[in-house]
């Protein structure tokens, strides 16, 4: 009876089976102790993204996140093949707090987007409005889970994420749900909390994982996604590299 207690408790919330996320391990003789701990439904996501949107402003100028992300974006030439897209390029931000990955792609981008966003938390969607609005953007809001996307197949040019897989309780649910809605040729482009002091803390304060670079290429292929490629990304404040970009393309 206990055992199917912990059971229910384990699986309530979620639409798939959740894994716990490891937080650390160690060895003695033949022994060793693991400490996990299971990630936050996305009803309790949402619940604590509420809670703290009314600060992420100030969350994302300490992290410079509008310019964080730039360099990754440069790099995995997002922006060159959005050029190419006539007459206008179809952006999708999934789990776009404040906007900032958004507005950092609007300020290095050449050529006509339209921007479409996601958040599981209603606030953060407020919120994402008004600091989008303030950059000159004109985003499409909807509040949806990432690992069930409210639109058609192959819908969009380019599918993005940042600091949102680590988070979930099934990423490459997630991951897949993003790759659906991509059209063939397109990208993806994610940025993920990666191991280091700085993940250790957002790691205990959010039930994240901490992803390593081989976990994310791995994360990549396994979506049948091609062209993949990688870059730590240097944060503000006393993140350091903090996180990595990961990026591929869904096959045409």
């Amino acid at each position: 009876m206990t055992q199917l207690k912990i059971k229910n408790l384990r699986s309530s919330n979620t639409a798939t089976i959740a894994k716990a996320i490891p937080m650390t391990s160690r060895r003695i003789g033949s022994w060793e102790f693991m400490i996990s701990r299971w990630p936050l439904s996305t009803t309790d996501l949402a619940s604590r993204y509420d809670a703290v949107s009314g600060k992420w402003a100030r969350t994302a100028r300490r992290f410079q996140l509008n310019t964080a992300y730039q360099e990754p974006l440069l790099t995995s030439q997002v922006v060159i093949e959005l050029m190419q897209i006539e007459p206008k390029a179809q952006i999708l931000d999934c789990g776009v707090g404040n906007g900032s990955l958004s507005i950092a792609l609007d300020s290095i981008k050449k050529g006509p987007i339209d921007f479409h966003a996601i958040d599981t938390s209603a606030e953060m969607l407020v919120q994402a409005k008004s600091v989008m609005q303030y950059a000159g953007l004109a985003p499409r809001l909807q509040q949806a889970d990432v690992m069930s996307l409210p639109y058609e197949d192959q819908s969009f040019d380019v599918v993005m994420a940042a600091h949102v897989l680590e988070h979930l309780p099934n990423p490459q649910r997630a991951l897949t749900e993003m790759v659906r809605v991509l059209k063939p040729g397109g990208m993806v482009f994610l940025c993920v909390t990666r191991p280091s002091l700085f993940g250790v803390v957002v790691q205990l304060l959010w039930r994240t994982r901490a992803i390593t670079e081989q976990q994310g290429i791995d994360w990549l292929y396994a979506s049948q996604l091609v062209d993949v490629g990688y870059q730590p990304v240097r944060l503000g404040s006393f993140a350091g590299f903090g996180s990595t970009a990961f990026w591929a393309r869904r096959p045409k």
